[in-house]
C-alpha cells in the first residue's frame, strides 16, 4: 500500500542522472512523460508564465522524439495551455484531464454534472469577492479551486485564511491545507490520477502499466493523486521547496528551474544513442 513519506531531495545534475539510471532503453522502450505545467515546467502565476530557457530547449527536443509520448497537464482550460505552448507533438490535458487533445487532433471531454459546476462557480465567485486582496488570489482549476495567500501580510493573513476556509467548507468542498494555499476539492471520483489512467488507456491499451516507461512530474496536491496511481510503475517527482514534504513520489525536486535537470537527463539517453 502506497503511503506518503519524505522523498530523497535531488540537488545536483548528477542526482537526476542517477535517479533515472538504467530506467530507459532508448532503443526499445516506449517512454511516457506526464508533466504538469504551472509550478512544474514554469512558475505558478495568475497568468500563464514562460518556461526557463533550459526547460524549453529540452521540452522541444523530447516532444519531437517519436519514441516519447508527452502529455502536458494544466488546471487551466485546454485551449489556453495549447495556445500558450503550441508544440505540435504534445498531448494537452486541460482541466486536470477532463479535456484532452492528442497531436492527431482527436479530442475528448468529460462533462461534470451541472449541479457541481454551479457549486464550483459560486465558490470561485465568492472567494474572489470576499478574500482576494493584499496579494491573495484565486486559481480556478475548473474542478477544484485554490486560494493563494503567500503574498499577504501577517496582519491580514489569519483573518483571510479563516474566511476562505469557511467559504470552501460552506459550499460542500473538501478542504486541503497546504503551505501558502487552501484547496477546495469537490467530493467526486475524478482527479489527475483518473485523468492520467484514461489518457494512457486510450493511447495505448488496458495493459499500459506493463509496457511503458513513465516519468511523472508535478508540484501540487492534485498531482499526488496521479503519483499514487503510478506508484511502483514509473518514476515520479514532486516539485516543492518544503523541507518537511510528505509525498507518494520517488523523489523531490526543489524548484521549477531544477526540473530542467530532469528533462536534460532524459534527453541525455537519446543524445548517447546518436553518438553511439
Amino acid at each position: 500500500m502506497a503511503e506518503q513519506k519524505k522523498a530523497p531531495l535531488l540537488k545536483k545534475e548528477e542526482d537526476y542522472v542517477k535517479a533515472l539510471e538504467g530506467f530507459i532503453n532508448p532503443e526499445t522502450d516506449q517512454v511516457v512523460l506526464l508533466l504538469d505545467y504551472d509550478g512544474t515546467l514554469a512558475p505558478l502565476t495568475e497568468e500563464l508564465s514562460v518556461m526557463p530557457k533550459d526547460t524549453e530547449i529540452n521540452i522541444k527536443k523530447l516532444a519531437a522524439n517519436e519514441k516519447i509520448f508527452m502529455v502536458v497537464f494544466s488546471g487551466r482550460e485546454l485551449s489556453e495551455i495549447k495556445n500558450h505552448l503550441k508544440f505540435p507533438n504534445v498531448t494537452y490535458a486541460g482541466n486536470h484531464g477532463l479535456e484532452v487533445e492528442y497531436p492527431s487532433g482527436k479530442k475528448f471531454k468529460i462533462e461534470m454534472p451541472e449541479e457541481l459546476l454551479e457549486k464550483h462557480n459560486k465558490l470561485v465567485a465568492e472567494l474572489k469577492e470576499k478574500v482576494v486582496c493584499s496579494g491573495a488570489w484565486v486559481e480556478d482549476k475548473k474542478i477544484s479551486v485554490t486560494y493563494h495567500y503567500k503574498g499577504v501580510t501577517d496582519k491580514l493573513k489569519a483573518k483571510l485564511i479563516a474566511e476562505a476556509k469557511g467559504l470552501i467548507q460552506a459550499h460542500g468542498f473538501q478542504l486541503i491545507e497546504t503551505p501558502y494555499a487552501l484547496e477546495g476539492k469537490p467530493r467526486v471520483n475524478w482527479d489527475k490520477g483518473e485523468g492520467a489512467k484514461m489518457i494512457l488507456e486510450k493511447q495505448f491499451d488496458a495493459d499500459w502499466a506493463k509496457n511503458l516507461k513513465i516519468v511523472y512530474v508535478g508540484d501540487d496536491t492534485t498531482d499526488e493523486d496521479a503519483i499514487k496511481v503510478l506508484h511502483g510503475i514509473g518514476k515520479t517527482f514532486r516539485v516543492s521547496e518544503l523541507p518537511t514534504l510528505k509525498t507518494y513520489a520517488n523523489y523531490q525536486i526543489k524548484t521549477v528551474e531544477e526540473v530542467g535537470y530532469l528533462l536534460k537527463a532524459v534527453q541525455a539517453y537519446y543524445e548517447k544513442k546518436k553518438k553511439a
